[in-house]
């Protein structure tokens, strides 16, 4: 494996734990945990670690890998099929409950939620068009990312005027079912793509290997970073906010995907023991990983909904970790998954 793929799945493993920690918290964990400052914390931890990093990798493998159009069409279809067949089955057993009484309506808003998969499939169907649009022009890229941030500041709220809309959560709006809406969370796909190819093809390989170079960025970034912590901490922790935010915090994000990118490199180089490898194997079977935990927890939150203490958390975390590598490992081992997830 290449450095650079190992610092790929790397920072993807540490985003999959990152955000099983902050969803079992939010299912699990009593109210007065969520509202200290562990629950805080929590949720900042689940914030810029987690789809920003995500959504930035996909779109600078989509430039990377340069798979045909047909390819990218067909992955984009089964990561939208995925999303909304995992919206149901991480579910199950609420639907299942006696006492519980399923509206149709409801049951189809709950059914198209917007997930990160479902953003995944959308925005790797969106970029396939691009790409063959066009394909190399970094400029028009960039130009792209201000215009997806910059629609919902001139569109007119839609959530209140068209509550019971099936396909306005896909693209923007602060319903409750759009975790992930198009916009502005196509903005990353797009900044990782147009980062490969700025750096392909504009940045010399002198600049790019230059350690001092790196370290002199990692500082710059660093220090933006810290002054800018108090707004992406209050951002992060408040969910609807982070759901539907602005330009200001897609820069924290961007400049936060930017250092880790930076810092999870030095690690991958200098630290390469059983923990680092099971992190960059959790990044590398990070679809499987998160489809078989949203499966496990969606379905064990209806017994245990804000139920669950410091103590049991913790167990919780470290009993859905094993569980769900096993899961994935043998899921591996009888199936082609590559296919599929």
């Amino acid at each position: 494996m290449t450095e650079r793929s190992r610092t790929s799945d790397f920072i993807k493993g540490v985003a999959i734990i990152a955000m099983i920690q902050v969803i079992l918290m939010e299912a699990f964990a009593k109210q007065h945990i969520m509202d200290s400052i562990v629950g805080k914390i929590s949720l900042f931890l689940g914030g810029p670690t987690t789809a920003p990093v995500f959504l930035s990798v996909m779109g600078y493998y989509i430039a990377h890998q340069k798979h045909n159009f047909r390819y990218n069409m067909d992955r984009g279809f089964r990561l939208i099929l995925i999303g909304i067949l995992l919206n149901m089955g991480d579910s199950l057993m609420l639907w299942l409950q006696p006492q519980h009484t399923m509206v149709l309506s409801d049951f189809f808003h709950f059914l198209m939620g917007v997930d990160i998969l479902v953003l995944a499939g959308i925005s790797l169907l969106i970029m396939t068009v691009l790409i063959a649009l066009f394909r190399g022009i970094v400029p028009v890229f960039l130009f792209l990312i201000f215009v997806v941030l910059l629609i919902p500041y001139v569109l007119p709220s839609v959530a209140q005027t068209h509550p019971h809309s099936l396909w306005l959560p896909f693209i923007y709006g602060k319903y409750a079912n759009s975790y992930f809406p198009l916009l502005p969370w196509f903005a990353y796909v797009l900044a990782g793509y147009a980062f490969y190819q700025f750096k392909q093809y504009f940045v010399s390989d002198e600049f790019k290997h230059s350690q001092t170079v790196k370290i002199i960025l990692l500082v710059l970034s660093g220090v933006i970073l810290l002054t800018t912590a108090p707004f992406g901490f209050n951002v992060s922790i408040k969910r609807i906010l982070y759901s539907h935010h602005g330009i200001l915090f897609f820069l924290f994000c961007v400049n936060f995907v930017f250092w880790w990118l930076l810092s999870a490199r030095a690690i991958v180089y200098l630290v390469n023991n059983r923990i680092t490898q099971y992190v960059a194997w959790l990044g590398k079977n990070v679809t499987a990983f998160y489809v078989f935990f949203m499966l496990l927890v969606g379905n064990l939150s209806v017994f245990f909904h804000k139920t669950q203490g410091y103590l049991e958390l913790i167990l919780w975390f470290a009993g859905f970790m094993i569980v769900t590598s096993f899961l994935v490992l043998l899921w591996r081992r009888l199936n082609s998954p590559q296919k599929i997830l």
